[in-house]
């Protein structure tokens, strides 16, 4: 039985559309797996941010795996601190970028600690005091050039530490109390402009 024309030609656009799709979301997300950093993904490691009295502890499981740390403040939207942390797992590789809110107070001067005690797990912690034994000083690797991880089209802006756009960029220009000068009002043959353009 031969189907209609009409039927047979839905039917076949309905199956491009599918393969289509298919292709299409299996090349855009085949070589980008996000790692979690929860111990499943591509790095089989499992990291932890804890905050505690004005700092913060990182975990990185197994213990060695953790070869250099990184860290910056993003105070860029104001009352939203986050940490930017770079973590590095071997020597040759760059670190991976992450982000943590943070709900202690910080400022841009941050020291790095490690806790040569611990058995489990590298334990790191990130302040912007001195912290007591068994803390010892830990030399943090320079700071991320990103703020956001990898793949985030954030990374992409031109000048990433430049502060949101709030006004009119320039010298400003002199203010005038509006009784002084000429009057805001003009008329249809006047070529100066008003103050507010709609």
């Amino acid at each position: 039985m031969v189907l209609p024309f009409r039927f047979g030609f839905r039917i076949g656009l309905i199956v491009l559309a599918l393969l289509s799709g298919a292709v299409a979301s299996y090349t855009v997300f085949a070589d980008e797996v996000f790692d979690r950093l929860d111990g499943t993904g591509p790095s089989h490691k499992r990291v932890d941010v804890i905050e505690w009295d004005g700092n913060l502890e990182v975990h990185v499981y197994p213990k060695g795996s953790a070869k250099g740390l990184s860290a910056k403040l993003d105070d860029r939207d104001q009352g939203k601190k986050v940490m930017v942390l770079g973590y590095r797992f071997s020597a040759k590789d760059k670190p991976l970028v992450r982000r943590a809110i943070l709900g202690v107070p910080f400022t841009k001067n941050v020291k790095g600690f490690i806790d040569p005690t611990e058995k489990e797990f590298d334990k790191l912690a990130i302040s912007n005091q001195d912290l007591p034994a068994p803390w010892k000083p830990y030399k943090l690797d320079p700071a991320p050039k990103q703020w956001y991880p990898d793949g985030d089209e954030r990374n992409d802006e031109a000048a990433p530490d430049n502060k949101p756009f709030l006004g009119q960029q320039g010298q400003p220009q002199e203010r005038v109390p509006g009784s002084v000068g000429k009057s805001r009002h003009t008329s249809d043959d006047d070529s100066s402009t008003n103050d507010f353009n709609f």
